[in-house]
């Protein structure tokens, strides 16, 4: 079948079932690399990895391990179409120009049975719009994201973010954040702000390692985007 690369996480981490043989992955950044990985170490054919982009998004350590598995990674190509009648038995690629358009003759088909979608992610902001939090269009983090302080608290009082509501960013970011915003939630309810407060310097000092370097510039330039209306915003009550 056709799949988010979330649902192919989840199928095989929290219920050990695998979603084919043979899998086609949309996209090259770091999500589509490493769900590509861990579908190898599950005994999965990944049959190719295609970008419409010139360049993979993904960090080079990670894509290092899927070349050496054997796994073509192809830029500039798309998928045309999936095939089949009661699930995908193939699916259809092609090489894209510089216009972004397939360039003729150069389709070619794949037999698999799945296709894995590693794009188009962008922030999970369903229940904070509704509720009125504030928010921002910051491209770097995904797109509209909260107002929010240095310990994750938005614009309305008692609800802070972390992960996909916070902005597009790594899995091993998005734990700590959770960690974070749930040691100043505690603070907030009146748990012990000494512990609360060591939690939250642990935790502020682990994103900065994680997002230190070049790999993780984008991060810090839209996070950088966020700071100075984030304090009055913080006055602003829903």
């Amino acid at each position: 079948g056709v799949y988010g690369a979330g649902a192919v996480q989840t199928l095989m981490n929290q219920y050990g079932v695998v979603p084919g043989k043979r899998v086609l992955m949309i996209g090259a950044g770091n999500i589509g690399i490493i769900v590509s990985y861990q579908l190898l170490q599950a005994g999965i054919h990944v049959a190719a990895v295609v970008e419409a982009a010139p360049n993979i998004g993904a960090y080079l350590v990670h894509a290092s391990k899927l070349a050496r598995a054997g796994v073509p990674i192809l830029t500039r190509h798309t998928i045309v179409e999936a095939k089949g009648t009661d699930s995908v038995q193939s699916a259809v690629i092609a090489q894209l120009d510089e216009k972004w358009q397939v360039i003729p003759g150069t389709e070619k088909e794949l037999e698999v049975d799945v296709v894995c979608l590693a794009v188009g992610l962008s922030p999970v902001l369903d229940l904070l719009s509704q509720i009125g939090c504030r928010r921002k269009y910051i491209p770097e983090l995904g797109g509209d994201v909260p107002f929010r302080d240095k310990q994750l608290k938005t614009s309305i009082d008692w609800i802070y973010v972390a992960g996909d509501t916070a902005g597009v960013e790594e899995a091993s970011a998005a734990m700590v954040e959770g960690r974070l915003a749930g040691a100043a939630a505690a603070a907030q309810l009146g748990a012990d702000s000494t512990e609360a407060g060591k939690i939250i310097a642990s935790c502020q000092a682990s994103l900065d390692s994680l997002r230190r370097g070049p790999v993780g510039a984008k991060i810090r330039a839209g996070i950088a985007k966020l700071e100075g209306g984030c304090c009055k915003c913080l006055n602003h009550q829903a």
